[in-house]
């Protein structure tokens, strides 16, 4: 096995990383979920035999960390893609946190590399893109029905929605609006019905295009067309504003999700599997 010097690099250091990333890619046919105007950012590793960089990673969050694991197609086989998993499982540790690795299916190593390190698939998450030739006519409007752009005043009213519609802390939803409504990356949007808030997304804006996330709709107003009536008039607005790259996420075990985008115009792109060590 070749021991790599595996280390957090800085913003200066990221263009060899970057390149071998965009390598990967090319030579595998896949993706790799790399997005440096993410949320949150990532923070970039390398590993290096000497001066060559060999391999990399990137890692969202902190204490609960998503690695994007990649080895140079020139080292592979010699024991560099474990040396990173170790790597990141350590500093994981050593936070008081715990990690999982994403990949994109469509790679041909992906099954085989998991197996060798022990790796067991937890979850997957399905990226879909618009295809505005798909996109259904926007219905008639509720008289009472308005879609607007939040303002930082809303953070409230975003923070009841979001959840009451997920289910998680409200103290910790709070925080998380609070840091993003005013970050102009994000724009959160708002659907009201008679001046009452009951759905909102938020958009994530970046060089490729937007991000739908943090979509939800009040529990006490699902299942009235509501969500659908709500990401169709978001939909309409961001094609109207010269947006064509939309995309969402959604986990593959949410079916009435995933259908609710397919007959939004939505088509799947990238299926990204979430690995974790196998329990003992």
């Amino acid at each position: 096995m070749t021991t790599p010097d595996i280390t957090i690099i800085s913003a200066d250091e990221w263009p060899p990383v970057l390149e071998l990333f965009d390598r990967c890619n090319r030579t595998d046919g896949i993706v790799l979920p790399v997005t440096l105007d993410a949320d949150p950012s990532p923070t970039l590793v390398a590993a290096r035999i000497g001066e060559t960089v060999v391999g990399g990673a990137a890692m969202y969050g902190y204490f609960e960390i998503e690695a994007v694991i990649a080895v140079d197609p020139a080292w592979r086989r010699r024991g560099i893609g474990r040396c990173l998993i170790t790597q990141i499982g350590q500093w994981a540790r050593a936070r008081g946190g715990s990690w999982v690795a994403l990949a994109d299916e469509a790679g041909p190593a992906v099954a085989g590399f998991a197996t060798a390190l022990g790796l067991q698939r937890l979850h997957g998450e399905i990226q879909l893109a618009l295809d505005p030739a798909l996109l259904p006519p926007l219905p008639p409007l509720p008289e009472a029905w308005q879609t607007r752009l939040a303002e930082t005043n809303d953070a409230a009213a975003i923070s009841a929605i979001i959840a009451d519609a997920f289910g998680d802390p409200a103290e910790q939803v709070a925080a998380f609006v609070a840091d993003r409504i005013a970050n102009p990356v994000h724009r959160f949007v708002i659907g009201e019905i008679a001046g009452i808030p009951v759905a909102a997304m938020r958009l994530l804006r970046s060089a490729q295009g937007i991000t739908i996330t943090t979509f939800g709709v009040r529990r006490d107003q699902q299942g009235r067309g509501y969500g659908r009536l709500f990401l169709l008039t978001t939909l309409y607005r961001l094609l109207a504003a010269g947006y064509h790259d939309i995309r969402i996420e959604v986990e593959e075990t949410n079916k009435p999700a995933y259908n609710l985008y397919c007959a939004c115009g939505f088509t799947p792109q990238r299926r990204y599997g979430v690995y974790g060590l196998t329990p003992t």
